[in-house]
């Protein structure tokens, strides 16, 4: 079950970039094509806390900031400052998700490093991609 969510997480990621270069390129197929691997994977790791140990929000922001960073990126070198703005706040809303993410972990650390077993629940979505 770990391996298949560590799995759809890596198709979510795939999916995203996919759907950014497609929207970057105007290649509507191709960006169709990246958001429907995205969104049927992204079901997958609904409600999943933590896959090999970490927290799935630290894992799809880590995939926002690249996707970000690269739309940011392909912006300015095509002189798109829109383009450019929207590759910023892909990236900065993968930070917020990937720090919420990093708070989960730390707080599950410290109750085990109590001998405490815990178990949370997301009883929230991750924040979607635009």
């Amino acid at each position: 079950m770990q391996k298949d969510r560590i799995e759809g997480i890596g198709h979510q990621i795939k999916g995203a970039f996919k759907e950014g270069v497609g929207k970057l390129i105007g290649d509507a197929k191709l960006q169709h094509d990246g958001a429907n691997e995205r969104e049927a994977h992204s079901a997958i790791d609904a409600g999943a806390v933590q896959v090999a140990g970490i927290d799935t929000d630290r894992l799809v922001g880590i995939g926002r900031q690249l996707k970000g960073a690269l739309t940011e990126g392909i912006g300015n070198v095509l002189g798109n400052p829109a383009l450019e703005a929207q590759g910023r706040e892909e990236r900065a809303a993968g930070k917020v998700q990937n720090a919420a993410g990093g708070a989960r972990d730390e707080a599950l650390e410290a109750h085990e490093d109590h001998g405490e077993p815990i178990v949370i629940e997301k009883t929230r979505e991750a924040p979607t991609q635009p």
